[in-house]
C-alpha cells in the first residue's frame, strides 16, 4: 500500500512539473532568449569600450577592458575617487552602502569633490548580468570589468582600480581601495586629505602591518612559495579591506609591477612588496579605522578637534550591520 502511495505521489509530481513546463513554454522561451541577448551596455566612446587593459607581472600577462563605467566623469574638482570593492550578486550590500556613507545626503561631499563608484566582475550567470544591466541603468555607479571573480585574482582588480583611476579620473589626488563590507565617515575621511599627516599624494595610508611572516603551508589559502618570497617577514604594508594611494604614487606602481612575480595576497604586494621598492610613504591610520565589530564601544568611539576620530569599520557583515555600523561612527557626540 505505502508503495502504491509513493507511486502515485512521484506520477503527480510529475504531471505537474511536465504540465508548469508545457503551459509556460512560450514564456521561457521568450525569456531565455532575451536574457542570452543580454549584454552589458557600455556609455564609453568606441575607442575607450574596445581598449585592451594589459596587466603586466614579470611571469604572466592578463588582459581585461572595462565593459561599462558611469557615465558621469570626474571633473577637475573631484579630490577622491573611491572604488569599492563588489561582486555582481551583492546587490543589497551596495544599497545600503548607497543609502548610508555612499548618499550625498549624508555628506556634501558626494557627488561633488568625491566620486564612488563599484568595481565588479560581469557575472557568469545571464540572469545576473541582466540584474546589474538595470542596476546601472539606475544608478551608474559600476564599473564592470571583464576578470574572472576570484580571490585569487584580486590583485588583477586592484589593478583594474588603479588603471580605471589612470585613465578616468587622473586629476583626483587620492584613490581609495575599499571592500564592501565597511561603515564610512565621509566627512572626517575627507578632511584627513588635507592632513599632510594623514595623507600624501605621493603616499599610502591606512593600517600598517609589520613583522608579519609568510605562510608556508602548502593548503592555506595565503600559502607563499620561497621561490616568490623568501624572507622571513613581509615588508610592511596596508591592510587590505581599506587603503588611500596617492596620485603621484599610481603610475609609478603599476609601472614597478612589471618587474615581480604576480601574487595571490594584494595587499602585501601592492602595498608592501611594490612600495618599498619605489620607497612610497606609509602613513599609519590605526587610530582613525577599526577592524572588527567588537571595537564600536565608547573607548574607541572618540573624538578628535570637535568630530567623531573614526574614519571607518570594517568586517559588516551584511546590510543592516553596515547601516548599525554607520550610525554608530557617525552618530558620536563630540
Amino acid at each position: 500500500m505505502n508503495l502504491c502511495r509513493r507511486l502515485w505521489k512521484y506520477l503527480l509530481v510529475s504531471v505537474i512539473l511536465y504540465a508548469t513546463v508545457f503551459l509556460n513554454l512560450d514564456r521561457i522561451r521568450q525569456y531565455s532568449n532575451e536574457s542570452s541577448a543580454i549584454q552589458i551596455t557600455e556609455p564609453l566612446t568606441y575607442e575607450t569600450r574596445n581598449k585592451i587593459y594589459v596587466a603586466q607581472f614579470k611571469d604572466q600577462n592578463h588582459t581585461y577592458q572595462f565593459l561599462t563605467v558611469p557615465k558621469k566623469p570626474c571633473t577637475n574638482n573631484t579630490k577622491l575617487q573611491i572604488t569599492i570593492l563588489s561582486t555582481a550578486g551583492n546587490f543589497e550590500i551596495r544599497q545600503a552602502i548607497r543609502d548610508t556613507w555612499a548618499n550625498p545626503n549624508n555628506s556634501k561631499h558626494v557627488n561633488n569633490d568625491v566620486r564612488i563608484s563599484f568595481i565588479v566582475s560581469a557575472a557568469q550567470n545571464q540572469f545576473l548580468n541582466y540584474s546589474l544591466q538595470k542596476e546601472i541603468e539606475v544608478f551608474d555607479d559600476l564599473i564592470v570589468t571583464n576578470l574572472y571573480e576570484s580571490y585569487e585574482l584580486l590583485i588583477l582588480k586592484v589593478h583594474a582600480i588603479l588603471n580605471y583611476k589612470q585613465n578616468f579620473c587622473e586629476s583626483a589626488d587620492f584613490q581609495l581601495k575599499i571592500d564592501d563590507d565597511m561603515a564610512v565617515y565621509m566627512d572626517g575621511l575627507f578632511d584627513a586629505l588635507s592632513d599632510k599627516k594623514q595623507a600624501s599624494v605621493d603616499g599610502i595610508s591606512g593600517i600598517i602591518w609589520k613583522n608579519s611572516p609568510p605562510v608556508r603551508e602548502k593548503k592555506h589559502r595565503w600559502y607563499v612559495p620561497m621561490t616568490l618570497y623568501s624572507q622571513k617577514f613581509f615588508p610592511p604594508y596596508i591592510d587590505g579591506p581599506i587603503y588611500l594611494i596617492g596620485k603621484n604614487a599610481i603610475p609609478r606602481m603599476l609601472e614597478e609591477a612589471k618587474n615581480y612575480s604576480q601574487w595571490i595576497i594584494e595587499d602585501v604586494f601592492w602595498t608592501g612588496i611594490i612600495a618599498k621598492a619605489l620607497r612610497i610613504r606609509q602613513i599609519n591610520w590605526s587610530n582613525h579605522l577599526l577592524r572588527y565589530v567588537i571595537e564600536l564601544i565608547p573607548s574607541r568611539l572618540k573624538c578628535l578637534k570637535g568630530k567623531p576620530s573614526i574614519y571607518a569599520v570594517h568586517n559588516m557583515k551584511g546590510p543592516k550591520m553596515i547601516h548599525d555600523g554607520y550610525q554608530k561612527i557617525t552618530g558620536v557626540k563630540c
